[in-house]
């Protein structure tokens, strides 16, 4: 039984150690430089990457068909390229209005994969962190809503009587209808887009 009891004993220390030497290494890791900065960085506005958060960029509409009502639903995006692909694990948004979102990495296809959504978001600093690695050479944000999009929606989606002339020349009055005459959503306001992975230096 005593036996029992100090390899029980044994095994208990030994796990306690790894433990604290696991613990030790995570404590020890250090992050990356900020990848968006590296020379031959790209973004679809400058000021994400330019390193000053006092310089605001704005996310871009994707080309859409040209009809205000059949481009209601898409989204602005803001998009940075790296020179080549980075193992990321976490990445710092800087905006003041951004509350839902998504984010995606850029693949070897050439596709665009979802690794990340936020359906609520209330900070202007927003740190995004990674368990598994996401190796990639290009990120992201596709925004969903903005802290804007009520004032948006209420300039450019009005209600007005649709009137008919009649073939006698008089004037019908109509039933009340929308009509769309701009972008329903804001577009997001970021001052920087940080890419991180960890620093192979790092003990």
């Amino acid at each position: 039984m005593s036996r029992n009891l100090n390899g029980f004993s044994t095994c208990k220390y030994m796990l306690l150690g790894i433990l604290c030497f696991c613990w030790g290494c995570t404590l020890g890791q250090k992050w990356s430089e900020n990848y968006a900065l590296l020379p031959g960085a790209t973004a679809s506005d400058p000021a994400f990457i330019d390193d000053n958060p006092e310089t605001i960029g704005q996310s871009q509409r994707k080309q859409g068909s040209g009809s205000a009502g059949t481009d209601i639903d898409i989204p602005s995006e803001a998009i940075v390229y790296l020179p080549k692909k980075k193992s990321i694990y976490r990445i710092v948004i800087h905006s003041t209005n951004l509350e839902e979102f998504e984010l995606h990495a850029f693949n070897s296809r050439g596709e665009w994969d979802k690794i990340y959504d936020r359906r609520s978001n209330k900070d202007p600093i927003i740190d995004i962190r990674f368990n598994k690695v996401v190796m990639t050479s290009g990120i992201k944000v596709v925004v969903r809503r903005t802290t804007e999009d009520a004032a948006r929606r209420r300039e450019n989606v009005q209600m007005r009587r649709e009137n008919v002339q009649t073939s006698d020349g008089n004037i019908r009055r109509g039933r009340y209808r929308y009509f769309i005459t701009g972008p329903t959503t804001a577009l997001a306001d970021i001052a920087e887009i940080e890419l991180y992975g960890y620093d192979t230096a790092s003990p």
